[in-house]
């Protein structure tokens, strides 16, 4: 593996002495105003080694309870061969440095495998330079040397040195031009359940979560925001919230023009006091007259109605293959077909929405929770109205986000109180704020029809409606099972509420339709669900035929899916082969339980396979999800205890939005409040879960959010061979399935 010194990294001496790496690549040299090299004095270091043989890594992903503070050291410090104990983490501020030259977003289970080449070319570089202080000082071979817990050794000999002896001396050596980097055979820490190093700050209550911020004169505000979506604050009379101990002042807050698209400030009223419960207390003491505009009249029929009025005006499909139009009764083709629903969806995070801004004239400090750095410097600075070069983030903790923190909104909001107040200010919503103000999940209609003949899947027809159109991606929702005859179709309608990313995006709006259809075609075929698929998966890939304008300075879109579905037949084969070898499907077979499967990628690259059992019982469902296993394709699992976790969160996700998800819109308004009417899966409603990982040699490919899509559709699947009914719908309710 080739790594040429101008154009990777560069080496230093830390101040007082140590070693000190620093990234560059040749996007960084833009940065330099004469067009030259950039100047690496102004770049923080992504690792450094001090006298003592401490490793410090600095982080630029967001953690957020996933584990990237952990794992991404984990790789740098397997290929520098460091003794784990001696690993620190700390958390480095944004900088628009580093945009295009590392990931800077957090997001779509990214973290990890973008970084891998990365932290394993810097680990490897610094273990070089490392060998070669010591080949220098014993006057050896570098080949005569090996490294090992933060020692290098002379192989042979009881002789070692330790990093941080070496540490000043390498700093001065010229980087290498080319590194070996570690067979996984021989990996150490990379694989090894290691236990998260932000754990300990965490339970002694001393970690940078944004809620925890505190500065010195910093007030605290709590906003009233207008109840419905996009609607305008009329008039308020503050006189009793002023009377509120603690309260100081209170002021409009407008809806503000967002510098994205997707960021909406909704306009209220902000309430200012010497502690977060005054602000609270003051805002219901506030009378307010709203105008709250056309979208006063939304509710959930407005949305079935907006939705079937789309189905009727579908155009030209947006993918063919064969002509399923042409598959007639007549000839004796049969026809099925099914609608799934997938509503909207709340965060509810565990951390409430946050953000602390400090505006002093020149400049504008934020420190929050963020997914999208880049996103809060350029909206906070329209906001404010400085420059982005003078909006400083410092990134903290979050407790939960699954999507919504990508948002930059509580920061917009706390920088324009801090400018109107001129005063550091923590802005703290409500639980009720961030359900009923949430960015939801978009909603979305799936309507499938199979045309079946002899024993065969003959074509299938797909029509989609979403109340987000993402614009990209459109081979996502193509299904991933070869038939001879395909068409795909997509309408987008206007959504009724804010909407936004969740956990895993658009994949799991369109998975619960695919997975649900492919088993009622096997059943309608009397073949088993899982042999099908395999089956299917074993056809000859056709190119499909895109209906829609390639963009400029891209492959052809025929193409392009087609490599996807190449893609996928090889990641979905590799997971249906070790269910297949270790006989998961055959032993959740047994009396009295149903079985359901379903798999689902993430974007091509992690594929995932949920296994559920269920049984009838005195649930609240009337059935009990007795067992879910689960089989991913991931490439290296780097810390199999994050991935297991990663896996089990992602279903008890799912499973909250199974059982207990949707909102219901009167009037405008979001009628969830709390966790009293936004339930969440509760610790004696989680079944037995067994997580499985395919052994790979392959690069990490993510685990944040696989493991979402399928789980619906498996149970949804598993309640059909328990019950005989098919609930084609979120959430699935005790009605539906005993009615």
């Amino acid at each position: 593996m080739k790594t040429s010194r101008r154009e990777f990294l560069k080496v230093s001496s830390l101040a007082g002495g140590g070693f000190m790496l620093a990234l560059s690549v040749p996007g960084m040299a833009k940065l330099a105003q004469s067009g030259g090299e950039a100047d690496f004095t102004e770049l923080n270091h992504f690792l450094s080694i001090d006298l003592d043989g401490n490793v410090i890594f600095q982080l630029t992903a967001h953690e957020m309870g996933q584990g990237s503070g952990t794992g991404l050291p984990m790789i740098l410090a397997e290929e520098l061969g460091a003794d784990w104990s001696k690993v620190k983490v700390n958390r480095a501020g944004y900088d628009k440095k580093y945009i295009g030259v590392i990931r800077e977003t957090t997001g779509g289970s990214g973290t990890i495998q973008d970084h891998w080449d990365l932290m394993r070319r810097m680990g490897a570089t610094a273990r070089e330079m490392l060998k070669s202080a010591a080949a220098n000082q014993w006057e050896v071979s570098v080949d005569q040397l090996e490294v090992e817990e933060g020692w290098v050794i002379e192989k042979g000999t009881s002789r070692k040195i330790s990093f941080g002896e070496l540490a000043e001396t390498a700093s001065k050596l010229e980087a290498p031009e080319e590194v070996e980097f570690k067979k996984p055979a021989d990996f150490k820490i990379v694989g090894q359940s290691v236990r998260n190093l932000i754990t300990e700050s965490v339970v002694a209550g001393d970690a940078n979560y944004g809620i925890n911020v505190d500065l010195p004169n910093m007030v605290y505000a709590s906003i009233e925001k207008c109840p419905v979506y996009k609607g305008k604050l009329k008039s308020f009379d503050d006189t009793e919230a002023l009377k509120v101990n603690g309260v100081t002042q209170v002021l409009a807050m407008p809806a503000l023009e967002p510098a994205e698209d997707m960021n909406h400030i909704q306009e209220g009223v902000v309430v200012i006091a010497n502690s977060t419960w005054a602000a609270f207390k003051g805002r219901k003491a506030l009378k307010i007259e709203w105008n709250l505009g056309e979208n006063a009249s939304n509710d959930n029929k407005k949305i079935e109605e907006g939705f079937a009025k789309a189905g009727e005006q579908f155009g030209k499909p947006v993918y063919t293959q064969g002509n399923y139009e042409k598959l007639k009764v007549e000839d004796g083709y049969r026809e099925i077909e099914a609608t799934y629903i997938n509503p909207h969806q709340a965060h509810a995070l565990m951390e409430p929405m946050n953000a602390t801004a400090h505006y002093d004239g020149d400049k504008c400090q934020i420190w929050v929770g963020a997914q999208n750095a880049s996103s809060v410097v350029l909206n906070v600075a329209k906001a404010v109205g400085i420059p982005d070069d003078k909006i400083e983030v410092h990134t903290q903790n979050s407790g939960g986000s699954f999507g919504r923190r990508y948002y930059p909104d509580t920061s917009i909001e706390a920088a324009y109180i801090s400018k109107q107040i001129e005063q550091p200010v923590k802005l703290t919503w409500t639980r009720e704020d961030g359900i009923q103000h949430d960015y939801f999940h978009p909603f979305q209609e799936s309507r499938f029809s199979a045309k079946l003949k002899e024993g065969e899947f003959s074509g299938m027809q797909v029509k989609l409606i979403k109340s987000v159109d993402y614009g990209s991606g459109d081979h996502l929702w193509e299904h991933p099972y070869p038939v001879d005859h395909l068409d795909t179709y997509l309408n987008a309608v206007d959504g009724l509420v804010h909407q936004g990313a969740w956990r895993s995006v658009q994949v799991h709006s369109s998975s619960m339709g695919k997975e649900c259809f492919i088993d009622e075609v096997a059943i309608e075929l009397g073949k088993d669900p899982v042999a099908m698929r395999k089956e299917l998966l074993a056809k000859e890939i056709e190119t499909v035929k895109f209906n829609r304008p390639t963009r400029e300075g891209q492959k052809p879109f025929d193409e392009v899916v087609k490599e996807f579905r190449t893609t996928l037949r090889k990641n979905y084969t590799s997971v249906l082969n070790y269910v297949e070898q270790n006989q998961l499907w055959e032993k959740a077979k047994s009396t009295g339980v149903g079985r359901g499967f379903a798999m689902e990628d993430f974007f091509a690259d992690t594929v995932c396979a949920h296994i559920v059992e269920v049984e009838k019982g005195n649930s609240d469902l009337g059935i009990r999800i007795k067992k879910i296993t689960s089989v991913l394709d991931c490439g290296i699992v780097v810390n199999p205890h994050f991935g297991r976790g990663q896996v089990e969160g992602s279903i008890i996700w799912a499973l909250s939005a199974l059982k207990y998800g949707g909102i219901d819109i009167k009037n405008g308004v979001v009628q969830q409040r709390n966790f009293h009417n936004n339930k969440l899966l509760r610790i004696d409603e989680v079944p037995e879960i067994e997580v499985h990982f395919v052994p790979s040699e392959e690069p990490p490919t993510g685990l944040g959010e696989p493991a979402t899509p399928p789980l619906a559709p498996a149970v949804l699947n598993a309640i059909f061979d328990a019950t005989g009914r098919r609930i084609r719908k979120l959430p699935a309710t005790r009605e539906d399935i005993l009615a």
